[in-house]
């Protein structure tokens, strides 16, 4: 995995020519990114986090750098490709690379923590006003209704003979109602009429100890279709997680954003085998 690291610190350097301009990265803070702390603090309970990091978009790094990174390894060679004409991509890091992954990411503007413990309801985890009328799903265009676009997420543990996985599942859609009467991370009812879910574009897979998956946008290049990419639409990846592309109303952003949606398991030590027993006439584990 410092593979991966490595290579992203190479493409980083590759990629900033010239001298840096002060105003062409925004403020941190003075020094390094602040550090990132621990995602499964103080949670006790299997279930599902979801964190939600803005981080600066400098040109393609961002997307060499994702390039780099492990693809998610319990999702088919097919679910990837289906996802990518989406433009939607799933990586996989270990949870104890996080502090790297945004050191050399260049820090985030924001990292937004939410619990949803055993989540069975979808649960609505990244919202953005669409300003475009048709958008690539698993490479096809498909018409939007004017609304916003969610991407709603849901999951929860489940036990296996190895232990315990957290099951998960994403679909984007249309929004039943205007971003702001529906908060972010609530359940949200996809039974109603009003939901439109793109169910191409959306895939579920198992979230294992130990890691963190990141679902992201991908570059436009990676998008499936036969014409220049100039043809093409914005795919429903990156009407969700790269927002500035779909702002061409509005004034250039010096540095745009990209939302990265990180999907953490939640899996205390008592739901795997190897937990240590509790010696009879004893209240605590005890110790091998």
């Amino acid at each position: 995995m410092r593979r991966w690291l490595a290579a992203i610190a190479l493409l980083t350097g590759a990629c900033s020519g010239g001298t840096p301009d002060a105003n062409d990265r925004p403020e941190f803070g003075a020094g390094a990114p602040a550090p990132v702390a621990a995602p499964l603090d103080g949670i006790q309970r299997p279930g599902l986090l979801t964190m939600r990091w803005t981080v600066p978009e400098e040109g393609f790094v961002l997307d060499q750098t994702l390039a780099t990174m492990e693809p998610c390894p319990d999702l088919a060679p097919i679910d990837h490709e289906r996802l990518a004409r989406s433009g939607l991509i799933v990586v996989r890091i270990p949870i104890d690379e996080l502090q790297h992954a945004v050191d050399i990411l260049g820090g985030s503007y924001s990292d937004v923590r939410t619990w949803h413990e055993q989540a069975i309801g979808w649960r609505d985890c990244v919202a953005e006003t669409a300003t475009v009328k048709r958008v690539l799903v698993d490479g096809g265009i498909t018409q939007l209704d004017g609304r916003d676009v969610r991407l709603l997420v849901r999951g929860w543990a489940i036990p296996t003979h190895d232990g315990a996985v957290v099951h998960v599942e994403f679909t984007p859609a249309e929004a039943p109602e205007r971003r702001g009467s529906v908060p972010l991370g609530t359940t949200v009812e996809t039974a109603e009429d009003a939901v439109r879910e793109f169910r191409r574009a959306g895939a579920s897979w198992t979230l294992r100890r130990g890691f963190v998956d990141v679902v992201t946008s991908c570059a436009p290049s990676a998008v499936g279709g036969t014409g220049p990419t100039t043809d093409l639409p914005l795919s429903i990846g990156e009407v969700l997680f790269a927002p500035d592309l779909a702002a061409a109303d509005s004034a250039p952003q010096a540095l745009p954003r990209r939302t990265l949606l990180l999907l953490v398991p939640s899996l205390p030590p008592q739901l795997f085998p190897e937990a240590a027993p509790v010696v009879s006439g004893s209240t605590a584990p005890s110790t091998p």
